[in-house]
């Protein structure tokens, strides 16, 4: 079975591989890793996330699930791998990636050989000066830009701008909060918005999130699969309640759209998991759970959805 690169959860993975590319840089700035909310300010204002702590997927078994899929890999990445021995399963921690307009950065952790991917940048025509190192991206026009933040810790760009890198040397005030997830996404309302690549089946519930300040969604482990879990932080008590009632709305949509049409919800696909929705309400937050079976993330991560 070869994984399919178009398919969107790919996306993560390529993520965290174009992290592990330019990472490697090795700068004796402090040993203390920056806790994750340090982390989440240096992403420039207004960014929608997406986080991976790889070490608690590694500890759960999430990962070892994508291990033991057929992949089919990117072929760069397994030149980088055979140059530099670097294996994102192995050696990289956390990929914290941001998304602003047409720009994505990345503030990854991990464990990198800088003198063996700084030769594997030479070879490949990237470049290094003033501490920033540069690549041309695989998209035409586009330029892979990164830069040195702790001694295990990197900033990178995928940009136009070939210094959009430097944007992640401060630290801004950013409203996302920290989900206790090994896997999470997180986005204001006014991003949700806009936010017109989405999966089939999930847009009717990111229009309703798009009324929230904040909204995180994060993937937490089971015994038998795994459970995703919805904060929403409104501006009132009031729209967390009209909030609340049009995610009820939704589930109860497509509940009745199954029974319609003779189905039952199937766990292996999303009318299992949007299907299985649950939603309170404290105050001006409004929370959510829905169940996610192991048949449904063997199928995502095997590129079958």
């Amino acid at each position: 079975m070869r994984f399919r690169w178009h398919n969107w959860t790919a996306a993560l993975l390529v993520v965290a591989v174009c992290a592990a590319i330019a990472g490697g840089l090795v700068w004796n700035r402090s040993r203390r890793v920056p806790e994750l909310t340090e982390r989440i300010h240096r992403l420039p204002a207004g960014t929608s996330a997406i986080y991976l702590d790889l070490e608690s997927l590694r500890s759960s078994g999430l990962l070892a699930l994508l291990s033991g899929q057929n992949v089919t890999e990117d072929a760069d990445y397994q030149a980088f791998v055979a140059s530099t021995g670097f294996d994102y399963r192995a050696d990289l921690d956390s990929a914290l990636v941001g998304f602003a307009n047409s720009e994505v950065f990345i503030v990854a952790t991990g464990r990198f050989d800088w003198k063996a991917i700084q030769e594997h940048t030479r070879r490949s025509g990237g470049t290094c000066r003033n501490g920033i190192c540069r690549l041309p991206a695989a998209t035409p026009r586009r330029v892979v830009s990164f830069v040195p933040l702790h001694n295990s810790m990197i900033g990178m760009a995928v940009s136009s701008d070939e210094w959009a890198v430097s944007k992640l040397q401060d630290k801004v005030p950013n409203q996302l909060p920290v989900p206790d997830a090994p896997v999470w996404a997180g986005a204001l309302g006014e991003a949700l918005r806009r936010n017109e690549s989405l999966p089939a089946g999930t847009k009717l519930f990111v229009k309703a999130l798009g009324d929230a300040k904040v909204a995180t969604l994060g993937l937490h482990a089971g015994q038998n699969g795994a459970e995703l879990r919805l904060r929403a932080e409104c501006a009132t008590e009031r729209e967390a309640g009209g909030l609340e009632s049009q995610l009820r709305g939704v589930t109860d949509v497509f509940r009745k759209y199954l029974e319609n049409v003779n189905q039952q919800p199937n766990p292996a696909d999303l009318s299992g998991i949007l299907t299985s929705g649950t939603f309170s309400r404290e105050g001006a937050v409004v929370t959510g759970r829905w169940s996610v079976s192991r048949s449904f993330l063997e199928k995502l991560l095997s590129g079958q959805l």
